[in-house]
């Protein structure tokens, strides 16, 4: 199993939560209003200087699931990095 972690611009939540339906990726955990400074995508700081906000998403999936997953990031990355999207993937050793 996979621990997959995402935070990615507020204005591409639909394209990112495509990409789970299209995975049939169900289960998941997603914190709101999440703030970040991107190397590509600037400040996300949400505050009247720098509007902008992220999501962050997390994903526990079998490994051929989780490169699936991490493959489609690097392909919304290619083109709406910059928007802000970011993905880390960490191998799961106990899960209750």
């Amino acid at each position: 199993m996979k621990f997959v972690f995402i935070t990615y611009n507020i204005a591409i939540n639909d394209e990112v939560m495509e990409v789970l339906d299209k995975l049939a990726l169900k289960s998941y955990t997603r914190w709101e209003q999440v703030t970040g400074v991107g190397q590509h995508s600037g400040p996300h700081l949400d505050t009247h200087v720098w509007p902008a906000k992220n999501l962050a998403l997390a994903i526990v999936a079998e490994d051929g699931k989780a490169a699936r997953l991490m493959e489609e990031i690097r392909r919304l990355r290619k083109t709406m990095a910059k928007e802000g999207i970011k993905a880390f993937c960490w191998q799961v050793e106990d899960m209750t």
